[in-house]
């Protein structure tokens, strides 16, 4: 009895020894690193305080010109993948 007693505490002790190196393992970013991410989104403009600045704008690049983005609109229209208001919801051109 002795030794089954013996043998669940040291599985319990090498359980437990696993379970607090798994939990330093899924630590989060340090601090360092969080005001770093936080000082690199104020500079790109992704960081705003208060209500005036939300949402935050994010600033979208394309290649395309204006005529294209109508162009393709227009095709998506035709083809039914575009929908307005309550009447032609759900699409059925997908």
């Amino acid at each position: 009895m002795k030794t089954l007693a013996t043998a669940l505490m040291l599985s319990m002790s090498v359980l437990a020894a696993a379970g607090a190196q798994a939990a330093e393992a899924d630590q989060g970013p340090t601090r360092a690193q969080v005001q770093a991410e936080l000082q690199q989104a104020k500079v790109s403009g992704q960081y705003t305080f208060g209500e005036e600045g939300y949402p935050a704008a994010i600033a979208s690049k394309s290649s395309l010109t204006s005529q294209q983005v109508q162009d393709q609109l227009a095709q998506a229209k035709n083809a039914g993948e575009v929908t307005f208001g309550n009447m032609d919801y759900p699409p059925m051109g997908s």
